[in-house]
Parts: C-alpha cells; sequence; structure tokens
C-alpha cells in the first residue's frame, strides 16, 4: 500500500484512537444552496498551520504524552504528584446523502465530479444507507423505532470530537462548528437522542474508577483490536500477533483485498480519492443492565459457578477482559496481566461456546474471510452507571455503546458480521445459536445459544430462549475521507 501516509490518514483509524475520557458525535445537515460555501469550509478544516481535523501521527504524539503521565502517575501515591495530559481530536465523515450535496457544490465551483454513480457498485452497503441496510438485511428494528436523531433530518455528516474532558471537548466542537458555518450552511438534526436531551449530539464518557475501559455489562471492551504495521508499536504486535492485520483490510488503498463469497461489491470500481479513507459503521446500542442481570443469575439452570462465570462464557471473556479459552475456571486478580494471543482448536466447548460474542465475531482462524472481517472498534459506553440498590424511575435514563467501527469495506466487515455470523444460529456450526450481546433475531424475535455440559454435551433446553439485551436505537455508514481528499477533492476555494 504505498499510498499510506500517516499524515493524511484521519487519527482514530488504528486501534488506541483518540486519547479520551468524554467524546462527543455531532450529526449535522448540509443547507439546499449552501453546498458550495460548504466545501470551502471544509477546505478550512484542513488548511494553514492549525490542523482542525487529527491525522494519526498527531494522535501518535498524544499518546507518547499521555503513556509517559502515567507512567509518571503510577510511581506515586501524591495526588498532587499527578500529572493530566490536557487533549483533544476531532474527525470528520460523510454519509451517502452527504456526498452527494457536496457533488452539487463542487460541480457549482467548476470542480472534477466525485464518481459517485460507481458507488453502488464499488460499495453498495454504504450507498444505501443504514436505513436501508440495517431493517433489511441486519434485523434492525424498524426506522420508526430508531431515536428521533436518526429518523427526521437526512444526516449528511458526523463530526466526531474526543479528549481529557467534556468541556475541552465541546469547546472544540463549537469551534469545527462555527469553521463549517453553523447555522448558516450546516444545521443540527432536528432531534435528539436519549438520554442527551440535546439534539444532533450524543455524548459518551468512560465509566469511573475501576470501570475504566469497561462497558456497561461490566466486561472490558477494545480488546484483539486489528494492529497494524507502520501505526502499532512493535510491542503491540508482538503481543498478539494473530491480530496484525494488512493495512488495506482497514484503509482504502488502490489494492484492495477480495471480498466475502457471495457478496456483490467491487472494491476496485471506488474512484481513486477514497484512497487512505475507511468506511464507519456507527450504532447506538442501548444495554438493558437489568435483563443482563436477570439472564446471567440463571447460572445453576446450566451449570455454571456464578453469575460471573456465566456472563463469561456468554462474552467469551471475564470482566477484566481474560478469556475463557485461556482461563477457563475463574478471572484473573485484579490488575494482572494476561496473555491474549490465543486460538480456540483444542478448546473444549463447555469452557467456550461457539456461540459465545468472542468467539463468534472473530473466530481466530486464517481464514481469510475471517481474517478480512477484522475492524478497527473505537466507541465509548454513554449514559450513567446502573445502581441495581437505586434503579432510575426515568425511562428515557438509559446507558449503552456508541459503537464506531472503520474498515476498508462494509460487505467485509461489519455488514458480514453482524448478518452472517452474530445473527446466524448455525455459525460456525449448527445449533450454535445466536451472538446473545449483539445478535438480533428476525423481527426482534427472542435469542437462544448452545451451552455445554463437561463432556461438551449440548445442554437442553440450556437457557431456552430469551429477549435481547441490547437494542440498536439508530444509526448511519460514514466515510473518512483522508486529509489529502477535504484538502483537494471535497473542499475548494
Amino acid at each position: 500500500m504505498a499510498e499510506f501516509n500517516r499524515d493524511d490518514v484521519q487519527g482514530d483509524l488504528f486501534s488506541r484512537g483518540f486519547p479520551k475520557f468524554n467524546e462527543v458525535y455531532y450529526f449535522f445537515h448540509i443547507r439546499a444552496g449552501k453546498e458550495k460555501e460548504f466545501s470551502q469550509k471544509v477546505k478550512m478544516l484542513v488548511s494553514g498551520e492549525e490542523k482542525h481535523i487529527s491525522s494519526i501521527n498527531k494522535v501518535l504524539e498524544d499518546w507518547k504524552k499521555v503513556d509517559a503521565a502515567a507512567a509518571k502517575n503510577h510511581a506515586t501515591d501524591d495526588p498532587a504528584k499527578k500529572e493530566w495530559v490536557p487533549t483533544s481530536n476531532a474527525l470528520i465523515a460523510f454519509s451517502k446523502p452527504g456526498l452527494d450535496r457536496i457533488q452539487t457544490g463542487l460541480t457549482l465551483a467548476g470542480r472534477p465530479s466525485l464518481d459517485l454513480k460507481y458507488l453502488n457498485l464499488s460499495d453498495p452497503t454504504f450507498d444505501m444507507g443504514m436505513g436501508n441496510d440495517g431493517p433489511d438485511n441486519l434485523n434492525d428494528p424498524p426506522v420508526d423505532d430508531w431515536d428521533p436523531l436518526f429518523k427526521t433530518t437526512t444526516i449528511h455528516g458526523l463530526l466526531k470530537v474526543a479528549g481529557s474532558d467534556s468541556k475541552i471537548i465541546n469547546d472544540k466542537l463549537e469551534h469545527l462548528k462555527r469553521i463549517l458555518g453553523h447555522p448558516q450552511v450546516i444545521t443540527d438534526i432536528e432531534g435528539n437522542s436519549p438520554p442527551s436531551l440535546t439534539k444532533s449530539k450524543l455524548e459518551g464518557n468512560t465509566r469511573p474508577g475501576k470501570q475504566h475501559g469497561h462497558e456497561h455489562f461490566g466486561f472490558r471492551d477494545g480488546l484483539s483490536q486489528p494492529l497494524l504495521k507502520g501505526i502499532n508499536s512493535d510491542e503491540a504486535l508482538k503481543a498478539d500477533p494473530y491480530m496484525q492485520t494488512d493495512l488495506n483490510v482497514i484503509i482504502v488503498s488502490s489494492k484492495p483485498p477480495g471480498v466475502q463469497d457471495g457478496v456483490e461489491a467491487f472494491p476496485t470500481r471506488r474512484p481513486h480519492w477514497m484512497v487512505n479513507g475507511s468506511f464507519l459503521a456507527f450504532r447506538k446500542l442501548e444495554q438493558d443492565v437489568p435483563r443482563w442481570i436477570e439472564l446471567v443469575n440463571r447460572f445453576k439452570e446450566v451449570g455454571c459457578k456464578s453469575p460471573a462465570h456465566l456472563g463469561a462464557k456468554i462474552m467469551g471473556r471475564w470482566p477484566s477482559g481474560a478469556p475463557v479459552a485461556k482461563f477457563p475456571d475463574e478471572d484473573v486478580p485484579p490488575n494482572t496481566p494476561f496473555n491474549n494471543d490465543f486460538r480456540y482448536k483444542g478448546v473444549s466447548k463447555y469452557n467456550c461456546p461457539f456461540g459465545a460474542h468472542i468467539r463468534k465475531v472473530n473466530p481466530r482462524t486464517d481464514a481469510g474471510s475471517v481474517t478480512m472481517a477484522r475492524m478497527i472498534r473505537n466507541g465509548i459506553p454513554y449514559g450513567t452507571d446502573f445502581d441495581p440498590a437505586n434503579p432510575p424511575t426515568d425511562p428515557h435514563d438509559t446507558r449503552g455503546l456508541l459503537f464506531a467501527a472503520y474498515q476498508s469495506c462494509l460487505e467485509n466487515g461489519f455488514q458480514f458480521v453482524q448478518r452472517s455470523w452474530s445473527n446466524s444460529e448455525t455459525f460456525p456450526v449448527s445449533k450454535t445459536g445466536y451472538d446473545a450481546i449483539s445478535g438480533q433475531a428476525k423481527d426482534r424475535g427472542l435469542l437462544n445459544i448452545t451451552l455445554h455440559n463437561e463432556q461438551d454435551g449440548d445442554l437442553v433446553p440450556g437457557l431456552g430462549q430469551f429477549r435481547e439485551s441490547c437494542t440498536m436505537k439508530g444509526g448511519e455508514y460514514f466515510f473518512v475521507p483522508s486529509i489529502s481528499a477535504l484538502k483537494n477533492t471535497l473542499g475548494c476555494d
């Protein structure tokens, strides 16, 4: 991939992503008649001395500062001596209708065509949008059931801003909105998404204290990320060699990988300006923590030792992130490093069922269908922590995950994994059941997962059928252009 340039690729497109405690997603609409002005504003984002959109190199420099401060903080118990590194980074991305609007402006400016007519061949999933793809192909709820943010005004673009605290990122967001001409050139989406009361925006934050880095069911998140040579450190590449991944699986190249069997997508038809970009699948996933607790409290029915043991089998990891394939009996002690380099060959179904979430979405084989399906996942939890002793009474007091996955081909990555693996009762073998974390049955039907006894025999009825604990509340597909494309192709004078 000779085109790859760390100064040209937006900075969230690798395993560590933006350093963050807080993150905001701002969805916007480009006003009709203001398309040319918008392209002029886009160019301003990446021109001049101050680059408002972060590159991978900028983010890597931020991580050096954050890691150095963390090392110093670990060596002292004196709060006065602990360092805090203020950071903020931003990404911009566009939906297919957003690119159509930009094309209108470029035509008015006498600029070359973006050749968007080929996207229905090269990237049909992106071309149709999540509102069409999700309910038809992924068992998503109908769009009428999505949060208002995702079903009112057409979403043309996304600003994703992450950093060290809420004030820093929201100040940066307001600055970016002014550069893009809000509200004269871009406008808010006329809808909100609970628990946020603010239209057009979603805000997430890492969970507090010992739950930092964990999602709302209590599991450490973001493990087993694709590792990219030329971006990730040699230490990271050695720690999990199986996850070493070709750049062109995540970042668009003029030499794309193949496509999954049976998929009618032709990435070679993409226009060249898309090189060094990536496709983003964004989904708001609401997590029903009481329902999850109710499910794992049935541990005795399936021969598990505790709710944590059953939860670990369903997830494939213990709360610490330690995989049950290597640590079948109990979690590792707090703050204990563990080796995440493993395969499933020889692992009993009793210890790690075929339907375990991480086994479903990353079977860890060398098959092309598996290695091509990898995604960078850089989302963040949203909402307050659930307190069983003081459950919320407000139905809008919800929590979950702002899921964000990057890949060079949606048909290879997110769409394939959701449709063919998570939602399939027969992957990887018959009677596997659904992915009980992110799987969806047709028409919001009940889920099931096959668990096993110590002789690897199927437990019947096991947990039987149960309701989903995660509900998709809305989302969209976006394209994350390279910085040079923002300046020279999508932007204009």
